[in-house]
């Protein structure tokens, strides 16, 4: 562009504003720039110039531009909404949901807004201002998919799948040509554990989108549920052939390959965990990962803790196997429930606390990648038990407790960490028990939390309430060094119990952990835990009265 001294500056400025428009925007940034020396402080040509700049991809000058047209004209709500999409695609969250706030503020039904701000919400996984945000936009909007998704969405994660669905639905109704809608449908008819169901809906998304990978990932998981563990593979493969950077197909492949007893290819495949949910909790650190592959004589590892309870406990049997690989040093971290429990252990072991840096180490390993670091198969799980041991001293105090008692005693755990991902199928309500804990014996809770419904059962039933001496496992384990027997569902109550070789029936949901793999009553890891599994998911009757027999007999 040359620029004419014969046009004035209003021809300058739309000629400039028909250049940009039109994606000429090297002539469209001269005219700008020349009429904004003349007027630096016009709103409109600072807001012309700004989005030029973010079309640019120069989004530093774009917002110091736009903000500036802010600062004279703060009236102008498209201004603070392109600053906030701007700032959210320079992943200045802070600031984007700043700008978006005041958008809305200054034009209360400025849907694209409240979609932004929900979008980023939703990402942050802020679920329930997500949700408000949407239920906000809805109402000014009550048919638009987007916002619909948004709510099913949020609702989804907050553990309302039954309501999510029902916003799947109406987005469905709209227009069914959409797959990833029928997708969120099948997702949270997963979750509400109707599996068949969810099926159809992945069909109807991969007939609608048969080239996106996760699609069939998805899929795969509700077969997998149902059992139809050859089809729940191939559908893994599936995606992974078509997206094959797609970390939780291989995830979910991992956990069919364990659950079979095929630990050479599981184990590896477990290691996506770290690309997939747990890449949250990843680590990074300047020396080398150890996964088993060179030896640790002299040298100093760190091993530190991840996931669940249970899963620490399960692993820890693997620092003994360590230990005599003859390392200068092993340094052990541990979660502040473990502290007291495993500082007693090995003394040769150097037990930390959680927030510690580690003293200096040359290798490091997470606890859950030891199996593979070992090359574990089901004949070789390391089977020296007890692997854990109780404090004297706490068995003292808990015996004398327990003096006068003659009657068998039963220690019970029917509930676990409501936020585990597959608690609503793992735990059980108080009033489950109830015909359990009705026969002769002696029973003892196990547990240091409660739902509130089973707080207000418990001073009903024939149940001795520890809760207020539990204070932290190194306590739990002492009082099941005083059972006889210890019945629980899949919490690190079980593997603790296991771990200290404790006569222990687990009760399973039909949908369990890889770990107690599919059909056995006995347990690889845990020769003294005997395994009473549901028929029906939900129905928790069965495999009790099997128990209930048991302790008769």
């Amino acid at each position: 562009m040359s620029l004419n001294k014969q046009k004035n500056d209003d021809e300058i400025f739309h000629e400039s504003i028909q250049f940009h428009q039109s994606g000429n925007l090297n002539d469209a940034q001269k005219g700008f720039d020349y009429l904004i020396s003349k007027y630096p402080n016009s709103s409109d040509l600072l807001n012309s110039l700004g989005t030029l700049y973010l079309q640019l991809g120069e989004d530093n000058k774009g917002c110091a531009l736009l903000e500036k047209s802010l600062q004279i004209n703060p009236n102008q709500s498209k201004i603070s909404f392109n600053l906030g999409n701007s700032y959210a695609n320079q992943k200045k969250i802070s600031k984007a949901l700043e700008f978006l706030k005041m958008a809305i503020a200054k034009e209360p039904n400025f849907i694209e807004a409240y979609k932004k701000k929900g979008e980023i919400l939703t990402h942050l996984k802020i679920h329930n201002e997500a949700l408000s945000c949407f239920k906000k936009a809805i109402k000014l909007v009550p048919e638009d998919m987007e916002i619909l998704n948004g709510i099913g969405v949020n609702l989804l994660e907050l553990g309302d799948a039954k309501d999510a669905l029902e916003y799947f639905k109406k987005c469905i109704k709209i227009n069914k040509t959409v797959a990833i809608f029928y997708n969120n449908a099948g997702l949270a008819e997963y979750k509400m554990n109707a599996f068949k169901e969810s099926i159809e809906s992945f069909d109807k998304c991969i007939n609608i989108s048969p080239s996106t990978g996760r699609f069939y990932s998805n899929r795969g998981l509700s077969y997998q549920a149902l059992k139809k563990l050859k089809i729940a593979i191939e559908n893994f493969n599936k995606c992974i052939s078509l997206d094959p950077d797609y970390p939780e197909a291989y995830w979910n492949k991992s956990l069919v390959n364990l659950f079979q007893g095929n630990y050479e290819d599981g184990w590896k495949l477990y290691e996506y965990r770290w690309q997939s949910f747990a890449k949250g909790w990843a680590r990074s650190y300047t020396k080398k990962l150890w996964l088993g592959e060179e030896a640790i004589k002299n040298k100093i590892i760190f091993i530190y803790p991840e996931q669940g309870h249970g899963d620490f406990i399960q692993s820890y049997r693997y620092i003994a196997l360590l230990k005599d690989m003859q390392p200068k040093k092993i340094i052990l971290e541990v979660t502040e429930p473990f502290y007291k429990l495993i500082n007693i252990q090995d003394d040769e072991i150097e037990v930390i606390g959680p927030g510690i840096k580690p003293p200096k180490f040359d290798l490091y390993c997470p606890i859950m990648s030891l199996p593979l670091a070992f090359k574990t198969q089901i004949s070789s799980i390391p089977n020296k038990y007890p692997y854990l041991l109780t404090d004297l001293t706490k068995n003292k105090i808990w015996r004398d407790k327990f003096k006068n008692g003659n009657q068998l005693k039963i220690g019970v755990c029917w509930s676990g960490n409501p936020l585990h991902k597959n608690d609503l199928n793992r735990s059980m309500s108080l009033n489950d028990l109830l015909e359990l804990i009705s026969l002769p014996f002696e029973f003892h809770c196990l547990q240091k939390e409660f739902r509130q419904e089973d707080q207000k059962e418990l001073n009903k039933v024939n149940i001795f309430d520890h809760q207020n001496s539990l204070n932290d496992f190194s306590e739990t384990a002492s009082l099941i060094n005083m059972m006889d027997i210890v019945i629980s569902v899949d919490t690190a109550i079980a593997h603790l119990a296991g771990a200290m070789g404790k006569r222990t029936f687990l009760l399973l949901p039909d949908k369990s952990s890889f770990l107690w793999m599919g059909e056995r009553k006995d347990s690889p890891w845990y020769p003294t835990i005997k395994i009473f599994r549901q028929e029906t998911l939900g129905d928790w009757q069965g495999p009790l009265k099997e128990i209930i027999k048991e302790l008769k007999s």
